[in-house]
């Protein structure tokens, strides 16, 4: 492709992808911050349940559920199946307490 553009969506994806990846929760705060609660969900909206899960844990308790608020209903299942699977694994089982993003959606 000659001439190829990137629109600011694909950018803040690939921005919060790589803030996950490398365990960046000082780098979310500031996505979160500079776009808000609704851009946040919608990009975290398209990507698998494992990686909207270790997006919220880097969050705050506050934001957390701001988020998790707006996004998608595909997501929050997604995010339902990726619990479920590591539901066995008794170290998951411990961290799914009451502060866990994952125990505001139930």
């Amino acid at each position: 492709m000659l001439f190829r553009y990137f629109r600011s969506d694909d950018v803040f994806v690939r921005a919060l992808r790589a803030a996950v990846a490398s365990h960046r929760p000082a780098a979310l705060h500031a996505l979160l911050a500079s776009h808000g609660d609704r851009a946040f969900a919608k990009a975290l909206s398209d990507l698998s349940g494992r990686v909207i899960a270790d997006a919220l844990s880097m969050l705050p308790a506050s934001n957390r559920a701001g988020v998790l608020n707006r996004l998608s209903l595909a997501a929050r299942n997604r995010l339902r199946e990726n619990e479920g699977s590591h539901a066995r694994d008794s170290l998951y089982a411990r961290s799914a307490a009451s502060g866990s993003p994952l125990f505001l959606l139930w």
